[in-house]
């Protein structure tokens, strides 16, 4: 699949190159940092096939892709400059400041520092579950080589955790991460564990007088996490100080003098504490009502994903496995994941549209394979509504069976059937029961439930047939609602149009003109939602809830303004006919664009059917389109 036409449309859509601070991607997601959000035309973003949502929330403009997001942010970097105008890695509190409240920076954060290691702790994890799975059959003996180092592939990224935390802390700070490896090293260095001795956490030493708590760091997650954010600000701060000729030397000597024995005084025992305090609460709670916490989280769960508030839970997750060796959660999780599984298969089972009935396939296959869930919450569960009760409902149910019988996971993983093995163990048996009561009660219960079918309800067809020029098309008009010409010239059929973006109909259905004036009038009644500070496109919404698009030329977008005159600014209500915008036709022919100029309804879905009326010579006010 290429994804050059979509790339351009983000881009587009988003306000253009020069409004983007910064663009990175998670797992579906291309997560942008954008100057200015009223550049931002929202709704020709959603409209796209292939943009499953868009959300707008903690200082970062989400559009989710899929799980093959990294290949569109690849496309993305190679279209653009968008790298070269990323946010300062140097100064990342100043990047921080303006990514939105004190919450949603926390979750940035914490999902920037765990999402570069979330494959390897997903594949250990499988590693390790398999690896049980056949000791316990008697194909592998514990005592055999071929144990013992597939042990210790499955188990090292757990116990350097903290040399993997350091690193990925320090990129996400913004600070150099061979040092922030090294500090994390240090903690799990032989001779600093020597001094534990036969005692182990608790043991009492000493650093230049002051008592120190010796603790094991293996595994752990909290203290470096706070080591390396304090480095942070050192590094930072030595670097305005030292002159630049010797920092080489003194930044990390002296990193090296205070971070470490800080993090082994202070830093270090206090989150081991607070670890062993969180782990200790959730086992209470699951074992004082397994089937209440267990209903709870695993109804809640996919609400949590929603607003991102996962990243929040998965290093709790995380610091169980390394620790204790187990958690309790991410069966829970687990359940949340089929339950929108299910729901999403009622979808299909129920649904009369092709395409959602083929979207939720690959959704489906993305949840049992991947364990990913974004694509079927996005694009099934919140489009349809009920569906995403009946994943909440299915996922409660499980959770609490699985609760209930105190199931529980030897890694952290995403839930999916390719993960079965990372919950090998006595309550395996209980964990494939709870992911099938989640999975059939929430398919019951959105097939029962039902929801709005699109092909039952929205879906329409643009007519195949032309009409002769200038004549009206022989199918009556069913009601008032049309859109006019805004422009002088020759109507053509869409997919004519010298770009995939439009001519497939990504942005939606419609017609294109051929101008053969440079003068843009209002086609209905209505309000501009949108006009593109590059003065080549607007958006407006008529009062019978049309959202048109009127896009100037193809890619004139580069020409950031040149040749255009715009006489409306957003939220401006017009009439049908109102003059909204000039532009220099022959010298834009002269640069080389093609002024194929679309308009389309990006809102088609909310209508049954959207019908061409003619094709050939017009002139603005002349009806063009036919909204049913």
């Amino acid at each position: 699949m290429a994804y050059e036409n979509l790339v351009q449309m983000i881009v587009e859509n988003v306000g253009g190159e020069s409004n983007i601070s910064s663009v990175t991607h998670c797992a579906t997601r291309l997560r942008f940092k954008l100057k200015d959000d009223s550049k931002v035309n929202k709704s020709v973003i959603e409209q796209s096939p292939d943009v499953l949502s868009v959300v707008n929330k903690g200082g970062q403009f989400q559009i989710i892709i899929g799980t093959h997001v990294s290949k569109v942010y690849e496309q993305l970097l190679k279209m653009t400059n968008i790298q070269l105008n990323t946010s300062n890695p140097e100064k990342p509190e100043e990047n921080e400041r303006s990514s939105g409240n004190l919450i949603g920076r926390f979750f940035n954060v914490i999902s920037g520092i765990f999402t570069p290691l979330l494959p390897a702790l997903a594949g250990a994890g499988v590693l390790r579950g398999i690896l049980m799975i056949c000791n316990q059959l008697g194909w592998i003996s514990e005592d055999s080589g071929t144990y013992g180092i597939l042990s210790a592939a499955s188990l090292s990224v757990f116990y350097f955790l903290p040399i993997l935390l350091a690193f990925t802390s320090a990129k996400r700070f913004g600070v150099n991460p061979y040092i922030a490896a090294v500090i994390g090293g240090a903690i799990m260095h032989p001779d600093f564990t020597a001094l534990m001795g036969e005692q182990g956490n608790g043991a009492m030493s000493s650093f230049l007088g002051m008592p120190v708590i010796l603790m094991n760091y293996s595994s752990t997650v909290i203290p470096i996490l706070l080591a390396i954010w304090i480095y942070s600000y050192l590094e930072r701060y030595l670097e305005r100080v030292i002159p630049k000729s010797i920092q080489i030397l003194f930044v990390p000597l002296i990193s090296f003098a205070i971070i470490v024995p800080l993090t082994v005084i202070v830093f270090g025992p206090f989150g081991v504490y607070v670890g062993e305090w969180i782990a200790g609460g959730i086992n209470y709670f699951s074992e004082a009502n397994g089937w209440l916490t267990g209903l709870i989280v695993g109804g809640i769960w996919n609400v949590f994903v929603v607003f991102g508030l996962q990243w929040a839970v998965n290093p709790i997750m995380i610091s169980n496995i390394s620790t204790v060796g187990y958690d309790r959660i991410v069966p829970w999780t687990a359940a949340a994941n089929f339950g929108t599984a299910g729901a999403t298969f009622g979808v299909l089972l129920k649904t009369k549209n092709k395409k959602m009935r083929s979207f939720s396939t690959s959704a489906l296959l993305s949840i049992f394979f991947a364990g990913i869930t974004e694509p079927a919450i996005y694009g099934v569960m919140i489009k349809l509504k009920r569906p995403f009760i009946a994943a909440i409902i299915g996922g409660a149910a499980g959770g609490a069976y699985m609760g209930g019988n105190g199931v529980i996971s030897n890694a952290f993983v995403f839930g999916g059937l390719t993960t079965i093995p990372a919950f090998a163990g006595n309550t395996l048996i209980h964990y494939l029961i709870g992911l099938l009561i989640c999975f059939v009660v929430s398919a019951v219960v959105a097939f029962v439930l039902g929801f709005k079918d699109d092909q039952e309800v929205k879906e329409g067809t643009i007519k195949k047939d032309k009409p002769s020029n200038n004549t009206v098309a022989s199918k009556p008009v069913l009601s008032e609602k049309g859109i006019n010409s805004p422009i002088n010239g020759k109507v053509i059929d869409l997919k004519d149009v010298e770009d995939g973006v439009f001519s497939e109909g990504l942005l939606g259905k419609g017609i294109a003109i051929i101008p053969s004036e440079g003068k843009v009038y209002a086609p209905a009644d209505g309000v501009m939602t949108t006009v593109f500070p590059t003065k080549h496109a607007y958006g407006i919404t008529t009062t019978d809830g049309a959202e048109i698009l009127i896009h100037i030329g193809i890619n004139t977008v580069e020409l950031n303004g040149e040749l255009f005159t715009s006489h409306v600014h957003p939220e401006q209500h017009v009439k049908a006919g109102d003059l909204i915008a000039e532009f220099n036709l022959e010298q834009i022919k002269a640069k080389g664009y093609p002024i194929y100029t679309p308009v389309i309804i990006t809102n088609s879905t909310s209508f049954e059917n959207i019908e061409p009326l003619r094709f050939g010579d017009v002139t603005h006010g002349s009806r063009v389109l036919q909204l049913n």
